[in-house]
């Protein structure tokens, strides 16, 4: 009785709605760091039933009772044990009855479950109290890394105001004060790299938005022509000369009616911390420099590695309506193009995205790669909070 009244009240809510694949449309951001590196908790946060249910649940509640203790003693304590991950999972898989919205908005794409996206959210929030708290290193040492000395009195004070102010808040659900924690810790690290444009279908991208619906893709033989970034090293440099030299191509092949698009990937990445966004900086040269109309340009500003240039890629092609069964065009420089073709760069992308985010279907010429995306690429990635 209690398990049926609980899916009525979840088609109530529209958390069961199916669909046979995932939504093409941007997913609806109203925290993007958050969103995009936790939706599952999103969710739940933003549809009352489910978060009533879930607070009132006694095992989650007493999972809660501990992680606002730890405010109050040891920050160290919001970090979820093994047994509390499995805990929580199970009472979820009790309580969240389908799948259904997960699935839906296709960020849980290779599983789409409740009890494995949960335990990607607690171990990801783990992470980032690992790598922003304690100061572990994170995948990328050299572009991710805590910003301060972790055992500076300083940040010690600074952390300690962080969870005496939390600890005034009303948080009723069981993962609030640890993914609040976690959120802190990113944005005192200025590592908002996740949220920066954001949403991206309202701002960088809006025109060239407005123009797709009306593209006859049967004239041209690409989709798009993806050329991932290439970021400066020198302080104060907004655009490298490797970098630019890749968008000369890519405009050359614009102008000869390869593509109706022009994607460019890169995101706020070398050197640490720079001001400058990637594909900001090569839309504006592909505007200013090669004539490029600014409404045939596609910008995503997250990539920090040439695995999400292409994931990312990927993804803004799914979530704005680009036919997937056309081939996209990478172009970029020759070395990078062999590299991309390599087994080398196969075996990153398994090792880090765990999918290949599409598929190199020939070496057309010595700069491009014919590509046709993957879906799996709309699977989030919160162990990588920069760019998930």
């Amino acid at each position: 009785m209690i398990r049926r009244a609980l899916v009525f009240v979840l088609l109530l809510c529209g958390l069961v709605l199916r669909a046979a694949e995932p939504r093409r449309a941007p997913l609806p951001l109203r925290a993007p760091v958050q969103d995009k590196n936790f939706y599952l908790l999103s969710l739940i946060e933003r549809t009352p039933d489910v978060a009533r249910l879930i607070a009132s649940d006694p095992e989650l509640a007493a999972i809660r009772r501990y992680k606002a203790e730890a405010l109050r003693t040891d920050w160290q304590k919001l970090r979820f044990s093994d047994a509390e991950i499995t805990n929580a999972g199970a009472a979820l898989h009790r309580l969240y009855d389908t799948d259904g919205e997960i699935r839906r908005s296709g960020v849980y794409v290779r599983y789409a479950d409740v009890t494995v996206a949960w335990a990607d959210a607690a171990r990801a929030i783990n992470n980032i109290l690992d790598v922003y708290g304690s100061g572990k290193a994170p995948r990328y040492p050299e572009i991710d890394s805590v910003s301060y000395d972790v055992k500076s009195e300083a940040y010690m004070k600074m952390l300690r105001t962080i969870t005496v102010s939390l600890g005034e808040e009303e948080m009723p659900l069981f993962f609030q004060p640890s993914l609040r924690f976690a959120l802190h810790l990113l944005d005192i690290n200025q590592r908002d790299e996740a949220g920066r444009l954001e949403p991206l279908e309202r701002g960088v991208n809006a025109a060239v938005l407005h123009r797709i619906s009306s593209i006859e893709w049967k004239k041209f033989p690409y989709s798009v022509i993806i050329v991932p970034g290439y970021g400066p090293e020198k302080p104060g440099w907004a655009l490298a000369p490797e970098g630019k030299l890749r968008l000369e191509l890519a405009a050359r092949r614009y102008k000869q009616g390869k593509a109706p698009l022009l994607l460019v990937s890169g995101g706020y990445v070398h050197p640490n911390q720079t001001q400058y966004c990637e594909a900001v900086e090569m839309k504006k040269s592909l505007v200013a420099d090669f004539g490029v109309p600014a409404d045939a340009i596609i910008v995503e500003p997250q990539a920090r590695h040439t695995t999400t240039n292409l994931r990312n890629a990927a993804r803004l092609m799914y979530r704005y309506g680009i036919p997937f069964e056309h081939t996209a065009l990478i172009t970029t420089d020759s070395y990078q193009s062999s590299y991309i073709e390599s087994d080398a760069f196969t075996k990153r992308c398994a090792d880090e995205l765990h999918y290949q985010p599409g598929k190199i279907v020939r070496h057309s010429s010595e700069f491009d790669l014919d590509f046709t995306p993957a879906i799996d690429s709309l699977q989030i990635d919160p162990m990588d909070p920069l760019d998930p």
